[in-house]
């Protein structure tokens, strides 16, 4: 499925694990190039990335920025507990 989000050009997408391993930790990578995490497991950081996708999905149908449910959903896991660190460096350097 070769299908563009509602605010994008469409493109070609390379297929890779978007669930990776760094210092011990567990993140993943979302197509906005920002990196979430951490967590404790595999498991944990690829239920969050299938919680993620669907929020994205959900709110691309209504014509939300993609970055602002990811900003949700990092304060979202913070006052739940779950403090994370997302590395937004990646999207930063690809939207100038």
């Amino acid at each position: 499925m070769n299908a563009a989000r509602y605010d994008e050009k469409p493109k070609t997408w390379f297929r890779s694990d978007r669930v990776f391993l760094s210092d011990q930790q567990w993140f993943f990578h979302t197509r906005e190039g920002v990196d979430v995490g951490p967590y404790d497991s595999q498991f944990e950081a690829e239920i969050e990335a299938g919680m993620l996708k669907e929020l994205l999905r959900e709110h691309a149908a209504k014509g939300d920025a993609s970055m602002s449910v990811i900003r949700e959903f990092v304060l979202d896991s913070y006052a739940m507990g779950r403090p994370l660190t997302p590395n937004f460096t990646r999207a930063m350097s690809s939207s100038q």
